[in-house]
């Protein structure tokens, strides 16, 4: 698998219920799910959707490094187990979660795959 130094790969993720919902955290279901959908992605990039279909991901050793008291946001570090053929690989990883201003979405954006 080529690996990228630092890339930023941005997603925009489905509308959260309710107005002025908090910011999800790292470990949330709904953070993982996303960064695992943006590794997909990456992965889909790199190599062509046939390829790419071969992998499965795990959001793993999830740690929240920082947190905006202001505005919410959060900075985590995990480790990132891309499945395939060959066995599984693990790739540390970092992201970011943050809150639309209208505080209806939220953005996450990974870096290190």
């Amino acid at each position: 698998m080529k690996t990228i130094r630092y890339l930023t790969a941005v997603s925009f993720a489905a509308l959260l219920t309710g107005c002025g919902s908090p910011v999800p955290v790292c470990s949330d279901e709904q953070s993982t799910d996303l960064v695992k959908e943006i590794a997909a992605r990456e992965m889909s990039n790199q190599l062509g959707a046939a390829a790419a279909a071969s992998f499965t991901y795990a959001v793993n050793a999830i740690r929240t490094t920082s947190t905006n008291e202001g505005t919410g946001a959060h900075e985590c570090a995990a480790e990132l187990a891309v499945i395939g053929p060959g066995g599984t690989s693990p790739l540390p990883i970092t992201y970011t979660i943050e809150q639309t201003d209208d505080g209806e979405q939220f953005y996450i954006n990974v870096f290190g795959l």
